[in-house]
């Protein structure tokens, strides 16, 4: 599936130029550098990411060079110089998966992964233990130099960021940021989704929905609030996928009954709730469960009604 028809991760608009449209950013306080030091770190920052956007050896450089220097700088600076390095490897990352879609590039990865096994997790190290095509191998060192990694789906194998990377930067950006890198590294370690199946478990599906939860919720004006909004499929921990449905909807009856380890995964995240966190997802899974409760765990009207309801709060928020 092409990268502008699957799941991308975060559903991330890019954000060109300066990158501060609606940021609520405040000027930098003092830091361990001093600030002729940061402001120059942050100058030549900015020569690598500008000529990025046309380069790739230079947006190898902008990564090499925030990933030395970005204890030298403010958090403030060392934020936005993070932020502009995602939106410039989004753009490459676009250009990237045209090239990977290629069908030579995608039969020599099928035949890799094939020899490797398909068990094997995708990684450069054991595709090119197996691709001898020079044109390819270097495009495949390209990707990892850019910070991708590959996944595949459906037959599909495609770039992603690999923002496992990013959390060498958590230590020195704000705390927005340092919150979104781990949601969005969660999700390049192991998709949510693949294949129209959660590929996930129930209990790790609902912690990260509510951890995009409480992201909205504690930084509403972050540059990434859109961003997370928009990965939040309330839908999934309620009634699952295509491939991993939540209830039984292939009996013959009308009546739907839930999956016994969903309800399990609800339990648990009752239990496990503290007592002092605001949460309308976890509100609406209690007033869920005692329904089902009361219901012998069938799927009635107003458990719909309820999720309906929900769903509807966060895409209209």
């Amino acid at each position: 599936m092409r990268l502008k028809h699957r799941i991308k991760l975060g559903f991330l608009a890019f954000t060109l130029g300066c990158t501060t449209i609606g940021v609520s950013f405040v000027p930098p306080t003092a830091s361990a550098a001093s600030v002729p030091a940061s402001k120059a770190v942050y100058s030549k920052f900015q020569i690598y990411w500008k000529n990025a956007k046309n380069s790739s050896s230079s947006l190898i450089q902008a990564r090499k060079y925030l990933t030395n220097h970005i204890k030298e700088v403010s958090p403030w600076q060392a934020t936005l110089m993070t932020l502009q390095l995602e939106n410039v490897q989004k753009i490459k990352l676009a250009e990237m998966d045209e090239t990977i879609y290629n069908n030579p590039v995608q039969s020599a990865l099928f035949d890799a992964h094939s020899k490797m096994g398909y068990e094997q997790k995708l990684t450069y190290t054991s595709l090119l233990k197996e691709i001898k095509d020079p044109s390819i191998r270097r495009l495949l060192q390209e990707a990892s130099d850019l910070g991708f990694k590959l996944e595949t789906s459906e037959g599909i194998y495609y770039p992603i960021i690999n923002y496992e990377m990013y959390k060498k930067f958590q230590p020195y950006v704000k705390p927005d940021i340092a919150a979104y890198i781990n949601i969005m590294a969660d999700e390049s370690n192991q998709a949510t989704i693949s294949d129209a199946a959660i590929s996930v478990t129930w209990d790790e599906l609902i912690r990260r929905t509510l951890e995009k939860e409480a992201f909205l919720r504690n930084f509403p004006y972050s540059n990434r609030t859109s961003a997370i909004q928009n990965s939040l499929i309330v839908h999934y921990i309620f009634y699952g996928s295509d491939n991993s449905p939540a209830y039984d909807w292939y009996t013959d009856e009308e009546v739907r009954t839930l999956d016994p380890e969903v309800k399990n995964a609800y339990e648990k995240a009752i239990k496990n709730r503290d007592a002092n966190t605001q949460s309308v997802l976890l509100d609406t899974i209690e007033q869920i469960v005692e329904l089902l409760n009361q219901n012998h765990d069938e799927l009635t009207p107003q458990i719909q009604k309820m999720i309906e309801s929900v769903e509807d709060q966060f895409v209209n928020s």
